[in-house]
C-alpha cells in the first residue's frame, strides 16, 4: 500500500512539473516565439510609429501588418518592461514574424529607418532643399525661413544673419522623419566640426573675419571648376580685395538674381544688389553657396601670386588662364574666344552663342575700364550690347 501511494505521489508531482514546464513553455512561446505561417513574406517592412500613438493602437497595427502574433502580450511586455516611455515616433525597417519581446526592444532602440543623402559642394540653400525634398516631407517656406533667421543662427552659436554658406556638403545618413530645423542643425554641426579642424591664425581670417572667410570660400567654390585651381583663384581674389578692386565674380550676381544657370544679361550685371561684385568692391554681405573643405582651405590659405585676372579657357578642360596684367588678360580672352570657335566648329550642332560660358572672365575694376580700348571689356557683355 505504501509503495502504491508513493507512486501516486510521484505521479502527481510529475504531472505538476509537466504542467509548470508546459506553462513556462507556453509563456516563453508567447514572449519569444515567432508564429509560423503568420506572415509568409521575408522582406523587411517599413513601419511607422505615429506621434502620440497609444500602445493599444500600436499593437493592433503591428498585428495587422503581420509583424507580431500576440498584440495583447506585446502591450503587457511593453508596459511591464518600461518600454512604453522609450518608444520613439518615426519609421523603422522591421522583419516580419517578430517575437513580442524583439519588437518591444526594436521600437525603443532608436534605430530608425534612414535615407543616405549626398549634398554636393557649391549648392545654394534652395538647391539643397530640392535635393532633400526627394527624400523627406519638408516645407519650403519653413526651410528658407530658418536659413535666413538670425535667431536660429545664434542658437547654433553663429553671429550671422542666416546660415547660408554653413550647410556643409557631405553624405548624411538621416532618419526618414526629420524636421527642417533638425536637418539644418545636422549640416551646420558638420560644418562646425570641419571648421574646427582648420588653423585660426591664417592671414585670411586676420584680413576679414570668420564670416568673410566663408563668403570668400563660397565664391572660390563657384568659380573654380577644378580642385587644383582653388588656391590660385583665392589668391587672385585676395589680391583684388587688398587693392580695393571689385572682385568681378558673376556668381555673386547670379546668387542675388537666383539665376544660377543660363544667360545673364547686362541689366543683371548692373543691378544695385550689394551682391554685385562688378559694381561694388569688397566681399558681398554673405556666402553665395555652401562651400566644401577644399574651398574653405583655399580661402584660409590663398596662394601667393602676382595674378590679378583669370578667364575660362573654354577648351573643354574646365581650367582658366591666369594673368598679372590687363594686356595678358586680353590676350587670353582672345585665346579663349578662339578655343570656343574651334569647339563650335567641331560640333556643328552647337552654335557659337551656346558655346560661350556665362562666367567667362573677371573684369577690370570700374575705375580702370575707361582706359581700355574698344572690345576689351568682358566679351559676354559687349556681345549682348
Amino acid at each position: 500500500m505504501a509503495k502504491s501511494q508513493g507512486n501516486k505521489g510521484f505521479s502527481k508531482k510529475a504531472r505538476g512539473g509537466f504542467l509548470v514546464l508546459g506553462a513556462l513553455g507556453f509563456c516563453g512561446y508567447l514572449l519569444f516565439g515567432r508564429p509560423l505561417g503568420f506572415s509568409s513574406s521575408e522582406e523587411q517592412v517599413l513601419f511607422e510609429v505615429p506621434k502620440n500613438a497609444s500602445i493599444s493602437s500600436l499593437a493592433r497595427d503591428l498585428h495587422e501588418k503581420g509583424l507580431i502574433g500576440f498584440p495583447r502580450i506585446f502591450k503587457l511586455v511593453v508596459r511591464l518592461t518600461g518600454q512604453e516611455k522609450r518608444i520613439r515616433a518615426g519609421f523603422y525597417y522591421i522583419q516580419p514574424r517578430n517575437s513580442v519581446v524583439e519588437m518591444a526592444f526594436k521600437l525603443s532602440s532608436g534605430k530608425m529607418a534612414t535615407h543616405t543623402v549626398t549634398i554636393p559642394e557649391g549648392k545654394t540653400s534652395w538647391e539643397i532643399y530640392g535635393i532633400l525634398k526627394r527624400y523627406f516631407s519638408l516645407d519650403s517656406l519653413s526651410f528658407a525661413g530658418l536659413v535666413h533667421d538670425s535667431e536660429f543662427a545664434r542658437s547654433m552659436g553663429m553671429e550671422t544673419h542666416g546660415v547660408e554658406g554653413y550647410l556643409f556638403p557631405d553624405t548624411y545618413i538621416l532618419p526618414w522623419r526629420i524636421t527642417e530645423a533638425d536637418v539644418l542643425r545636422t549640416m551646420i554641426t558638420r560644418f562646425q566640426q570641419v571648421a574646427g579642424e582648420f588653423p585660426e591664425d591664417s592671414q585670411s581670417l586676420k584680413a576679414t573675419n570668420p564670416h568673410g572667410w566663408v563668403t570668400l570660400a563660397s565664391i572660390v567654390e563657384k568659380e573654380a571648376a577644378v580642385s587644383s585651381e582653388k588656391k590660385l583663384i583665392a589668391g587672385v581674389f585676395s589680391n583684388r580685395l587688398r587693392l580695393g578692386w571689385p572682385l568681378g565674380a558673376d556668381p555673386t550676381t547670379r546668387f542675388a538674381m537666383k539665376k544660377l544657370t543660363g544667360p545673364i544679361s547686362a541689366a543683371d550685371l548692373n543691378t544695385n544688389s550689394p551682391y554685385n561684385t562688378r559694381r561694388f568692391a569688397g566681399l558681398p554681405p554673405g556666402p553665395v553657396c555652401n562651400p566644401g573643405r577644399e574651398a574653405l582651405l583655399a580661402a584660409l590659405h590663398p596662394k601667393k601670386t602676382p595674378m590679378m585676372f583669370f578667364v575660362a579657357k573654354d577648351d573643354g578642360s574646365r581650367q582658366h588662364y591666369f594673368s598679372a596684367t590687363n594686356e595678358e588678360h586680353n590676350g587670353f580672352k582672345a585665346q579663349a574666344a578662339a578655343n570656343r570657335r574651334h569647339r563650335a566648329e567641331a560640333h556643328d550642332s552647337i552654335s557659337l552663342s551656346e558655346a560661350i560660358p556665362q562666367d567667362s572672365a573677371i573684369p577690370l575694376p570700374q575705375n580702370e575700364r575707361v582706359s581700355l580700348q574698344p572690345g576689351l571689356t568682358n566679351t559676354r557683355i559687349s556681345e549682348k550690347q
